[in-house]
């Protein structure tokens, strides 16, 4: 009896463990789910053996693609162990520039919109390719509608000069070369309907940079010969500045004023003045008058004299030598803003840099005086502009023309360079007038560069490394049009400019004729004298 009372305890207790242990499992499960609880829903299940299809499926579909392919590899060791890489075989994508725009934000910028002439083919794009300075400033695009084209030697930088001067004439825009060096756009000039002036020797042609040309219709007499007078006394500031290369000192101003006065016999009286010359201005400058610096009340003439003898030597180069009767004369001729298009010939002249820089400083001072009433926009062109850079005369007054271009006061500057470093001349001073120059200009035209230049390029006008790499190999008459809008964002265009071989443009846009047709043309007439002489010789000589 006793035995099966403890028994039946035992029993109890036994049965009491069993339950504690299972509310205690209970417990513990509910604090810490599992992979599967039991509580679990019906739709968490579905998920996981979905999940686990799809893993199968995916283990199947890649070995049926790696069936019968050559491995790469075991994987990297770790986790991705027995990984298999693949290379990826995807189709290219063809997308327009409006639809990288929104793929890529950050990285593809929206296209420019068509204006002005036609000028080529975007290639990112397929679309056509237009510009024109005016049309983009009135549209708020850019702030300064000025431009400069770098290319390399036969990079077709020329070429696309001249497109955009000879497509412009059809929307009213004229345009102007105060210096044609190698005498190129002459045939560009008569073919819109000018004729350019050629100096030089053997031509009888001449120009004065002091002329005065025909006052413009609608201007008053007064303000105009205001605006002479102080034309004048800018060219002859800006011609001494290009000859000694410095800052004139107050001598050497006054000198030049009072030089100025006498020429025109500036007393007063209107009726009296007369049309100066560069050599009265020389004549005065290496003999003033001594009466004359006394009723200025000059202190000490002596002095005034010593101060302002560099200054007469150098003016004096202007009226001598290769200059002789070329700008010194006494003549009214001045440029003529009437025709579509004037051009300067340079290319008889074999000058220096020096001198060039002089000659360029006269032309582009009448020229600016020329346009500056007419209400036709112009272009004006500076060519080489390499050899004028180390001048300083010259590039202030660049410079300042491209400050004031939104004035449209001497025309909207075109200026062709070979490359972006030629700014660059080691001058701290017009280094930093340079540097303003290419801060001040949105539009920068780059045609083919060398691996060099093209690094260059990229720090001086910020440019991408994919443009950089991009310089090196574009074709002949290829361009990277950088586009700076208002808003400091750079807009890169890859333009392929377009002109039909056998239609009226190549033959006065070209620039290769003289290494081509004219060659050509001379082996022509030497082979065609030699034939000639080889008759002259069989010819039987009749008997006296």
């Amino acid at each position: 009896m006793l035995r099966d009372r403890r028994r039946g305890r035992g029993a109890v207790s036994e049965d009491r463990q069993h339950r504690e242990h299972r509310e205690h499992r209970h417990r513990r499960v509910s604090d810490e789910p599992g992979p599967d609880p039991d509580w679990a829903s019906d739709d968490d299940r579905t998920l996981r053996r979905n999940q686990r299809q799809l893993r199968r499926e995916s283990v199947r579909n890649l070995a049926e693609l790696t069936k019968g392919t050559r491995f790469l590899g075991y994987g990297p060791p770790g986790p991705a162990g027995g990984t298999v890489w693949l290379r990826e075989k995807r189709p290219s994508l063809d997308e327009t520039t409006d639809q990288l725009a929104g793929t890529y934000p950050f990285v593809a910028g929206s296209g420019l919109p068509y204006f002005g002439q036609y000028h080529g083919v975007n290639r990112l794009s397929g679309s056509a390719w237009g510009w024109d300075g005016q049309v983009a400033y009135k549209q708020r695009i850019v702030s300064n509608p000025a431009m400069v084209i770098y290319g390399v030697i036969g990079s077709g930088k020329s070429m696309g000069a001249k497109s955009i001067l000879w497509r412009g004439m059809p929307f009213g825009r004229k345009w102007a070369m105060p210096g044609d060096i190698r005498g190129e756009y002459s045939r560009l000039c008569r073919a819109a309907g000018g004729e350019p002036i050629v100096l030089g020797p053997g031509s009888p042609m001449r120009f004065s940079p002091l002329a005065t040309p025909a006052r413009p219709d609608g201007i008053h007499e007064g303000f105009w010969r205001e605006t002479v007078a102080n034309h004048r006394a800018t060219t002859l500031s800006s011609l001494a500045k290009a000859a000694l290369q410095r800052e004139l000192s107050p001598s050497e101003k006054t000198a030049l004023d009072l030089a100025l006065r006498d020429a025109v016999h500036d007393d007063g009286d209107p009726a009296r003045w007369r049309q100066p010359t560069l050599g009265d201005i020389c004549t005065w400058l290496l003999d003033p008058p001594r009466d004359l610096l006394a009723r200025e009340l000059i202190p000490n003439v002596d002095r005034f004299v010593d101060e302002t003898y560099d200054l007469a030597l150098t003016m004096r180069l202007l009226v001598r030598g290769v200059f002789a009767g070329v700008l010194d004369v006494d003549t009214d001729a001045t440029i003529d803003t009437s025709r579509p298009a004037v051009v300067v010939d340079l290319s008889r002249l074999q000058l220096d840099d020096a001198s060039l820089a002089l000659v360029v400083t006269c032309t582009q001072a009448a020229i600016e005086l020329g346009v500056q009433f007419d209400s036709a926009v112009w272009t004006i062109c500076y060519d080489e502009v390499w050899r004028y850079m180390r001048f300083y005369g010259l590039v202030g007054r660049l410079a300042n023309r491209i400050k004031v271009v939104r004035d449209l006061v001497g025309g909207i500057p075109l200026l062709i360079a070979h490359r972006p470093s030629d700014w660059q001349t080691g001058d701290p001073r017009l280094d930093s007038i340079a540097e303003g120059m290419l801060k001040d200009i949105d539009v920068h035209v780059l045609h083919r560069q060398s691996a060099i230049e093209a690094s260059a390029a990229g720090r001086m006008l910020s440019l991408t490394s994919t443009v950089v790499d991009m310089l090196t190999g574009l074709d002949q008459g290829s361009a990277i049009w950088r586009v700076v809008d208002r808003k400091g964002a750079s807009h890169h265009l890859v333009v392929d400019h377009v002109i039909d071989a056998n239609g009226a443009e190549w033959p006065i846009m070209q620039t290769d004729s003289a290494l081509i047709d004219d060659y050509r043309q001379i082996a022509d007439a030497g082979r065609q004298m030699a034939t000639l002489m080889d008759k002259q010789r069989k010819v039987p000589v009749p008997a006296a």
